[in-house]
């Protein structure tokens, strides 16, 4: 009795040890099912001392079998987690379900009594007590137990993350403990000895799991040491004198490429290995060698230290003087050392030689008195006292020498303080050359610093004198070639890969091209040749600047080496052939609107000829016209309707349309992409939802909504939603009647301004629409990211119908997905009865198309709605 209390007792104290040790040493984050496993340990080891105490002991007993029951698997999940598998939870479903059904059975023994079938008298807890007599339900799961106990020490075993040692002596405690479990469920069930071996063998886990990870963690340590050591490391084999390891320190200290050093036998080992003890100097550094043979294993360690900094500490303190002094007396400039006063305490051979003194004509002597010219007498004394208040000056101005000539000179001066008193360090430079130089480069060749090629300043000031002295009959000729996403180039690859690809361009240049040719590079990614005499006519010009043109490109389009990398460019080439009656500005005008044709023509070259210009000149003619059709109101809506299956109007789209003076109507197609480009769009489209906007407040209670058509210019513009709003409130309509209707390209260039703009519309209760749905950006990420109410089917799917039964699919399709998002889906380009019979039948609500009628103005829109209306009514 006194010994099964000692055990019961023994297994609370170890229960509660453990429990601290779990929480202390966080072993729950090694895995959280150890805490869990401690709490069980802890109730069941603290009841079972209860039980010694207490007359009834049934209901203890009862809580000790169900803390059990989850225990192996417990056990099973903490042995995963030390092991390093991962846990499959379908497995673990399975293995916890059992558990779990025995739980349901305990708690509704009273219905069937398979766990508990009555009760039995004990003296194990003293004096005659019952305890619950259980029935062959219980050695079920005691097999069951000891199942998923062996299949955890089976999954120790099996791991590679954990070592020898710690599976030798976590299988020990997995034995002890099924062991005694076994003895305990022979001997009827003494759970006082459970309580000891289970306490005791968690403890046990426990401290392995921490030596584990501690271990891990100190050979990580260890590792990162190693690697990240100031010092260097290598570890040569004492037999072949291979090197197996070294440290990237060692590597830089050594002046090795650590790659290709380990494995190989290096002479320069040998020698580090006999240095033990020594100092080296290898790469103007000192190094200091020592050596340890490990015998057991046969590797030597060697260590290799930096002390570069101690032992040239002390010649430094010794040196400084002696290397002042020498470059003192060596530097190129004259130099003179003076107190505050300008004294003259040293100089140097050149400060002699520069101003024509000996150096007992200058010691000692006011530096004013021998080399200030008179008609600068202040600016010396000036110069000093700025001298000593920045501590630093430069400046540039002129002094006298010896025989009374001038000298123009940069002064640097610097006031240094030392413990005595305060000296003024002064050079001069004679920069007459200097002077003499920039004035010369001023007017010499001008280049680009990157290529070597002439910079844009000179290659305009070469054209004109090209054109200026170019006889009559002799013409000339630009190129100008673009690098195609060369900016592209830059931000994947960085600056010096483009840096190195225009370097290569500018070669491949020089090598093709005449002699007598000039090359420009007067942008980033844009190179200028002028090729002078070409030909006495057009034709002869032409055929010679396309020959040069194709050696051209047959040269700059081979792959390209940059950076190790091979890469493939395109260019765009404009070309201008040009006599002397044009002039340079018109020339290069003319060359930019090649190179731009040349951007977006198929094959990247384009001649320059007069269509260029005369479509530049239509197009600003119909800039014009459209900027006077805008002021004197010749844009106007017409309105398309959007029916129900019934013909009745329930809604409308406006388009564009624009009526010129002579009667004639411009459809869209025709100048939208004119206005987009110009940005004329921003005021015509808020012209359009005006006209809109009165449309719908002179028939509020007859219109549910019209569609509005924005362009993603209008989108990209930041204060587009704000004027949007202004309008709409200005005529007291609902947000909710105005559509905004877009393309799904919009969402390729969806950045924050477009975002913004779309927010503050739909927050102020206007409805978004996608307009040709499936044609676009074909990406349905937007219905989750946008708030839509409606989707247009592009016409190019409602046409195929009836006899194409895919475009059938298709609808069907877009209306489920549509349905399934709560929107209105309109098909539009309904042309016939059949097709709308059936679009009714696959589900949609909604139409548009010439079916219903073609597009009205709003006069004759107004009147088909109240005749339609009051047909409806009758």
């Amino acid at each position: 009795m006194v010994i099964n209390k000692i055990l019961a007792l023994a297994g609370v104290l170890v229960s509660v040890v453990n429990f601290a040790y779990v929480l202390d040493r966080k072993v729950y984050k090694i895995s959280k099912v150890a805490l869990y496993i401690a709490v069980y340990l802890l109730l069941f080891s603290v009841i079972e001392f209860f039980k010694y105490e207490v007359s009834d002991i049934l209901s203890l007993e009862k809580v000790q079998h169900i803390l059990l029951l989850f225990l192996p698997v417990a056990l099973f999940s903490f042995t995963l987690d030390l092991s390093g598998f991962k846990k499959s939870d379908r497995k673990m479903a399975i293995i916890y379900s059992v558990p779990t059904f025995y739980l349901i059975l305990a708690f509704t023994n009273r219905f069937h009594k398979l766990i508990w079938s009555g009760k039995v008298k004990t003296w194990f807890y003293g004096s005659e007590k019952f305890r619950p007599d259980g029935t062959f339900v219980h050695w079920i799961y005691f097999t069951f137990a000891l199942f998923i106990l062996m299949l955890a020490a089976g999954q120790i075993i099996k791991s590679k993350k954990i070592d020898k040692q710690t599976k030798k002596f976590v299988v020990l405690a997995f034995v002890f403990g099924i062991s005694g479990a076994i003895a305990v469920y022979l001997m009827n069930f003494n759970y006082t000895l459970l309580s000891f071996i289970l306490s005791h063998t968690i403890m046990f886990l426990n401290l392995l799991t921490i030596n584990y990870v501690w271990r891990r963690i100190l050979l990580s340590a260890r590792f990162k040491a190693y690697e990240h050591s100031k010092d260097g490391y290598i570890v040569v084999d004492s037999v072949n004198e291979r090197v197996l390891d070294m440290n990237e320190a060692a590597a830089k200290l050594l002046g090795l490429e650590r790659e290709a050093t380990i494995g190989r036998v290096e002479e320069k080992m040998r020698n580090l290995i006999k240095k033990n003890g020594e100092v080296i100097s290898e790469n103007n550094k000192f190094l200091s060698i020592s050596t340890t043979d490990f015998e057991k294993d046969g590797t030597v360690l060697v260590i290799v230290k930096d002390i570069t900094s101690e032992m040239v500490s002390k010649r430094n303190i010794e040196k400084t003087q002696a290397f002042f002094k020498t470059l003192f007396e060596n530097i190129p400039d004259g130099a003179v050392i003076l107190d505050k006063d300008g004294i003259v305490k040293e100089c140097n051979n050149q400060f002699l030689t520069m101003f024509g003194y000996t150096k007992e004509e200058v010691l000692a002597k006011p530096i004013d008195e021998l080399i200030l010219p008179r008609d600068l007498e202040t600016e010396s004394d000036k110069l000093r006292k700025l001298a000593l208040e920045q501590n630093f000056l430069r400046v540039e101005t002129t002094r006298r020498r010896k025989d009374g000539t001038l000298v123009d000179v940069r002064i640097t001066v610097s006031a240094i303080e030392n413990d005595e008193e305060v000296l003024i360090y002064a050079i001069y430079t004679d920069i007459t050359a200097e002077r003499e130089a920039m004035n010369i480069a001023r007017n010499i060749l001008q280049r680009d610093t990157l290529t070597g090629l002439y910079s844009r300043h000179y290659f305009i000031r070469k054209l004109s004198s090209t054109i200026e002295f170019s006889s009559i009959d002799d013409y000339n000729a630009v190129i100008a070639i673009d690098i195609r996403d060369f900016s592209l180039f830059n931000s994947t690859r960085g600056h010096s890969f483009g840096d190195e690809l225009l370097r290569e361009i500018a070669k491949r240049l020089k090598q093709v091209l005449r002699e007598g040719d000039t090359i420009g590079r007067p942008y980033a990614d844009e190179f200028w040749i002028l090729l002078e005499k070409v030909g006495k006519d057009y034709k002869q010009a032409r055929a010679t600047v396309a020959n040069i043109v194709g050696k051209l490109e047959g040269e700059l389009r081979k792959f390209y080496n940059v950076n190790g990398e091979i890469v493939e460019i395109k260019f765009s080439t404009g070309i201008h052939i040009f006599s002397s009656m044009d002039n340079a500005e018109d020339v290069l005008r003319k060359l930019n609107l090649a190179l731009s044709r040349a951007k977006s023509s198929r094959d990247g070259t384009v001649y320059y000829n007069a269509l260029i210009d005369n479509e530049l000149q239509e197009l600003a003619a119909k800039e014009r016209a459209l900027k006077e059709a805008v002021y004197n109101g010749e844009l106007k809506i017409f309105l398309q309707p959007i029916c129900n299956s019934y013909s009745e109007i329930v809604g409308a789209e406006a388009l564009l349309r624009w009526f010129r003076k002579d009667g004639s109507v411009v459809p869209p197609l025709d100048f939208i992409r004119v206005i987009e480009e110009n940005g004329m769009i921003i005021p015509v489209g808020e012209e359009v939802l005006r006209q809109v906007c009165e449309f719908i407040a002179n028939n509020d209670d007859s219109i549910a909504f019209v569609d509005v058509n924005v362009s993603p210019v209008q989108l990209r513009h930041p204060n587009m939603a704000e004027r949007f709003i202004e309008i709409i409130s200005a005529y007291a309509i609902k947000p909710k009647k105005i559509v905004i209707e877009f393309t799904e390209n919009i969402l390729i260039d969806m950045n924050q301004t477009v975002r913004s703009n779309i927010e503050k519309l739909l927050n102020f209760g206007c409805q978004l629409c996608i307009d040709d749905f499936g044609t676009g950006y074909s990406s349905l990420s937007y219905l989750t990211v946008l708030p839509l109410k409606k989707i247009k089917i592009d016409r190019s799917f409602v046409s195929r119908i009836p006899d194409d039964s895919r475009s059938v699919k298709i609808l069907e399709a877009v209306y489920n997905i549509a349905r399934s998002f709560n929107l209105d889906a309109i098909p539009e380009g309904v042309e016939n009865e059949k097709q709308l019979e059936i679009l009714t039948m696959i589900g949609y609500k909604l139409f548009q198309g010439y079916y219903f009628g073609k597009p009205m103005s709003v006069d004759d829109f107004t009147k088909v709605l109240h005749e339609r209306s009051k047909f409806t009514k009758n």
